[in-house]
């Protein structure tokens, strides 16, 4: 099928991506790590630009919104972001500056609906309660979180 372009300072046709090869495909987290399917692609009705995707997680998962500002490419293959979602670090093991691992984090703090982490709160054998860590005592995430100081700098 032969289609004539009719356009004015926009892409050409084949520079763009068809939304409906898309739908289905993967969403990537700029640490690699797989978050689900392209559900939908959200655009703005007025000034005709993509506002975020939709993401399917999987069914016991809460399916997740992406803003386009958190959004590195959209490609025929699917979508890599710009970010790892913070929410992915519940449940992830937490080690003090030392190696000593201090629990797992069950809840987290972030700014409103960005992406900011602000806290994370651990459950932790060695304490009788949970322990709320500011963001600023984290050094990094991936597989687990490591914090950048001794937990008893941090806590006491």
């Amino acid at each position: 099928m032969s289609l004539k372009e009719i356009k004015h300072k926009s892409l050409p046709l084949d520079q763009t991506v068809e939304v409906r090869e898309i739908l289905g495909k993967k969403v990537l987290a700029n640490d690699g790590k797989n978050l689900g399917k392209i559900r939908s692609i959200r655009i703005n009705p007025t000034k005709l630009t993509i506002e975020g995707i939709e993401v399917d997680t999987g069914l016991f998962k809460v399916d997740k919104y992406i803003g386009k500002n958190y959004i590195k490419t959209l490609t025929d293959q699917g979508a890599i972001l710009k970010i790892t979602p913070v929410d992915d670090i519940i449940g992830l093991e937490v080690f003090d500056s030392t190696g000593k691992s201090i629990g797992e984090i069950k809840n987290i703090k972030k700014s409103k609906k960005t992406n900011k982490l602000l806290s994370i709160t651990i459950y932790s054998d060695i304490y009788k309660d949970d322990i709320t860590i500011d963001a600023y005592y984290i050094e990094n995430c991936g597989d687990s979180c490591i914090l950048k100081e001794k937990i008893k700098d941090i806590v006491d």
